[in-house]
């Protein structure tokens, strides 16, 4: 730590001080205080690069102190209270000890992921975080998610006697993005780690009640939903880099063939 600094415009040795600013943050006006480097004549304020870093966290905290969210400092203290280690934190909350990590060090969480961990915190599950906190699997829904699909990627996603071996990749990127950004999967999916990538749950059994299902029937997508998926389709344009980069992905990589996959693993994507 640089135990003085002087003011660049000769002024002299500047003073260690505790400050307060404004700023706007993800489209919220925040108040935050750090530690800086201050001249007394000018008002000039310089700071090391462990003041910038603990200035950045600040404005992190009252943002999520803003909007609601457990701060980093919060989920260390509640972490503490209960003593558990952040791997207990992360089994209890259904997210990878990597996420808890960040977050406790000063990444931000989805709203979602803040329920996960204020849920674990109060020993309560967050709906069902196999379906994506929906009741249950829409069959009409996965119907219309796929010719979404089939008209951005030009490619038909469901064919009679199908595997869905491509199309269960992009319902899963759909489900999971959807999931964080939105906290409600699209289809209410459940999935399962498969040799060949995530793939829904019993897929075999589905294509055919896919096929046969009544999109008439079905929840109509949101707008946020059909831009979830445009964005996915843009993503992955050829149906071949959604298979590859779902194998990628070590949400998929460090399960056991057969397992289920949270969606809460959503936050831990790395290709999306």
């Amino acid at each position: 730590m640089i135990g003085r600094i002087n003011c660049p415009s000769e002024h002299g040795e500047m003073a260690l001080r505790k400050i307060e600013k404004e700023t706007v943050f993800k489209g919220e006006k925040i108040n935050y205080q750090f530690k800086t480097y201050v001249c007394e004549k000018c008002g000039i304020n310089i700071g090391t690069i462990e003041q910038t870093a603990a200035a950045q966290d600040a404005i992190a905290d009252s943002y999520r102190k803003k909007v609601g969210l457990l701060t980093g400092k919060e989920i260390k203290t509640l972490r503490a209270e209960k003593g558990w280690s952040q791997k207990e934190l992360a089994k209890k909350a259904g997210v990878g000890i990597a996420s808890v990590k960040r977050w406790e060090n000063g990444i931000i969480q989805t709203k979602s992921m803040n329920q996960a961990l204020k849920s674990a915190f109060q020993g309560i599950n967050i709906g069902n975080r196999y379906t994506g906190n929906r009741a249950a699997i829409s069959i009409p829904r996965i119907k219309i998610v796929l010719k979404e699909f089939g008209k951005s990627v030009c490619a038909d996603l469901l064919v009679p006697d199908d595997k869905l071996l491509f199309a269960g990749k992009y319902l899963w990127y759909a489900d999971m993005l959807a999931f964080k950004k939105l906290g409600r999967s699209i289809t209410g999916s459940t999935y399962a780690a498969l040799p060949y990538g995530p793939q829904l749950n019993n897929y075999s059994d589905l294509v055919e009640l896919i096929l046969d299902s009544n999109e008439g029937k079905a929840e109509p997508l949101t707008e946020e939903e059909k831009r979830i998926i445009v964005s996915v389709a843009a993503t992955f344009p050829d149906k071949r880099m959604v298979y590859d980069a779902s194998h990628r992905e070590d949400v998929w990589k460090n399960c056991n063939p057969g397992d289920l996959i949270p969606y809460t693993a959503a936050e831990d994507l790395t290709e999306i």
